[in-house]
Order: structure tokens, then sequence, then C-alpha cells
């Protein structure tokens, strides 16, 4: 119960407004989950998952196309909260979202029902859910203006830098295929371009590895 608590006051600028009884319903009510590497789960149709909370690990949302593609819109690390999970319960808000475990992740749930009635009744909640939703969009909104306005080259640069600064490392155990999710296009156009970023000594390529040698240079493609 200690280290839940700890979990919410890192998590939630709300938390000290609570009365103390909303502090131990909220706590009660939540659910833990061990989750799997490469574990998949979806949100949207109706259905709620509720608030999440990543304790522990990092996680992909994304979007899945009829075609069986998906695009990448953000990932979830350590301390984050997945709000757009509990998206619907706002009347007229629903989005059809996936998320993806890149690592094994531990992850504490807020079912939608006990989440909602603090929504409703606590203005400090109400406010910072709009704000993280408003948050949250404007997010994927940027990211869809990149994919419209700016190259593919670019948004791969972009995909790379963000890897480094989640490895904390120029050495990137990333393959094609999830450089491709994250950048909007196909694998083989990212297999075409990670060469030609090699040839122009951006970065060296490895058996299932990225090594970055020029940042700053990545940057400004």
């Amino acid at each position: 119960m200690t280290e839940l608590k700890e979990v919410f006051e890192k998590a939630f600028p709300f938390w000290d407004s609570l009365t103390e009884e909303e502090q131990t319903e909220m706590i009660l009510g939540t659910t833990k989950n061990v989750c799997k590497k490469k574990t998949k789960l979806h949100f949207g149709g109706g259905e709620c998952a509720g608030v999440q909370i990543i304790e522990k690990g990092r996680a992909r949302i994304f979007i899945t196309s009829p075609n069986g593609g998906d695009i990448t819109l953000f990932r979830l690390v350590d301390g984050d909260v997945s709000i757009l999970s509990a998206a619907c319960m706002l009347n007229g808000m629903d989005v059809e979202l996936d998320m993806e475990m890149e690592t094994d992740c531990i992850v504490y749930t807020i079912p939608k029902k006990l989440y909602k009635n603090l929504y409703d009744e606590n203005g400090s909640v109400k406010d910072y859910t709009m704000e993280m939703i408003s948050e949250k969009f404007s997010d994927i909104m940027w990211l869809f203006n990149q994919f419209v306005f700016s190259n593919v080259a670019s948004r791969l640069a972009g995909a790379l830098l963000e890897h480094r600064a989640l490895e904390g490392s120029d050495i990137l155990p990333v393959t094609h295929e999830v450089l491709a999710r994250d950048a909007g296009t196909a694998r083989e156009v990212v297999t075409r371009l990670l060469k030609q970023f090699q040839d122009d000594g951006m970065v060296r390529l490895t058996r299932g590895k990225v090594e970055i040698l020029d940042a700053g240079r990545l940057g400004k493609v």
C-alpha cells in the first residue's frame, strides 16, 4: 500500500487534493500487472482500460491500419501515465490505440469507473486529465504534421535520435522494422536510408544494431 502511494504521489500532481477516503479507494481499487516484453494491449471501441501507469519499463503506443501496418505515436517510460487509455470515459471521445511492451513492464491500472468518479467530483483531477489529453493530442497532431510536411530521411534521423535518448547510448539495439514504424515508412526505405547515412559518416551499421557517429549532423537532416 505504501509502495503504491509513492507511485501515485510521483505520477499525479492532484494526489494531495484528494481526500483520505478518495486516496484509499484509489489505492485499493488499482491493480498491478507484470507484462512481459512484446505483450500487446488494445484500447478503444467503446471499452476503456482505465488510467495506466508504467512504473517500470518501456511501452510503445501506436495505431494500426486496416492492412495491418502501424505507426508509432509515442512511448511511455518509467513513471509515465497512459491517460489516452481512459479517453473514452469522456462523452463523444473514443480513440483506437494499441500498446506494445518494448521491455518487461510493471503496469498499474486504475479502473475507468473509479477514475471517472474522481474526475466528476474533483476539479483538480478533471483539470489534470483534460490537460494531459490535450497535450497528448497536440503531440499526435505534431507527429502527423511531420508525416505530411517532412521527408522520410528527416523522420528517420529523428527516430534514431529518440532511440539514442531512450537508450542513453550511441549504440542502438534497434531493428530496421522498428525504425520503419517510428518513421512511418517501409522497412526497405529505412534500409536504403541507413546505408546512405552510413556512407555519409553519420552512422555505422552492424547486425541488429545502429551506432550513431554524428548526432549533430543527424539532427540537421
